[in-house]
């Protein structure tokens, strides 16, 4: 059922937004698209409430399948590594909640060196932290 759920939510937006109309008139109106509304009618700087809705459930979807991983990947070797697609999709989908796409932490540069940064720091842990397993398993001693 989970599982079902989650596929779904890319296409939420379907089932809950008419193109060019807004939100369908079923589902309850709390607010929520006035309030993420800019003064130039733009939502987070989306054009539309079904777009913001659309973006954010597909980076939604794509992070909790890197959280899923992780936690399945529990006595794997290559798990503390998960963590550096887990903090990047998060990190994206605070960029989206927070308006902050035409800004600086947006640009590719910082996206690349927070990659990099998270790898590297994800590697050194891994190796300070498993070098018998590390030594057991690739140099057979």
């Amino acid at each position: 059922m989970a599982i079902i759920a989650l596929s779904s939510l890319p296409y939420i937006h379907d089932t809950i937004t008419v193109r060019g109309e807004g939100i369908k008139g079923w589902v309850p109106d709390f607010g929520l698209q006035s309030l993420l509304m800019d003064q130039d009618g733009y939502v987070l700087g989306f054009s539309s409430y079904r777009v913001f809705i659309y973006t954010f459930l597909i980076h939604l979807f794509a992070h909790l399948g890197w959280v899923g991983w992780f936690f399945e990947a529990i006595h794997k070797l290559y798990r503390p590594f998960l963590l550096v697609p887990v903090t990047l999709s998060l990190y994206q989908i605070i960029i989206i909640l927070s308006n902050s796409r035409t800004t600086v932490f947006n640009e590719p540069d910082i996206k690349f060196l927070l990659t990099m940064g998270l790898s590297i720091a994800a590697a050194l842990n891994f190796y300070f932290n498993n070098r018998e397993t590390l030594n057991r398993h690739f140099l057979n001693k």
